[in-house]
């Protein structure tokens, strides 16, 4: 899999103190740097909470986070309220 600079992403390798975190890719890969493959051996994580200190994670140890569709409650937008 194909991540790109700025996707979210989550550590799922195996006894690893960051398994869990999630963070923001960092940088992308340097092109002509994975060899004869064109795929990327790992990218540089900025692991949330960590103050965008890049770490490098394999591509096998990261899981790419999709955002949370929110739906609206179909109403007219007034809350009701509760006398107390």
């Amino acid at each position: 899999m194909r991540f790109r600079e700025g996707d979210r992403v989550r550590v799922v390798t195996v006894e690893s103190a960051y398994t869990g975190c999630r963070g923001t890719l960092a940088t992308a890969p340097a092109e002509g740097s994975c060899g004869l493959s064109d795929e990327p051996l790992g990218y540089y994580v900025a692991i949330d909470g960590e103050k965008g200190r890049p770490r490098p994670f394999l591509v096998q140890e990261l899981e790419l986070l999709r955002a949370a569709r929110v739906r609206g409650t179909g109403g007219d937008g007034s809350r009701s309220r509760t006398a107390l």
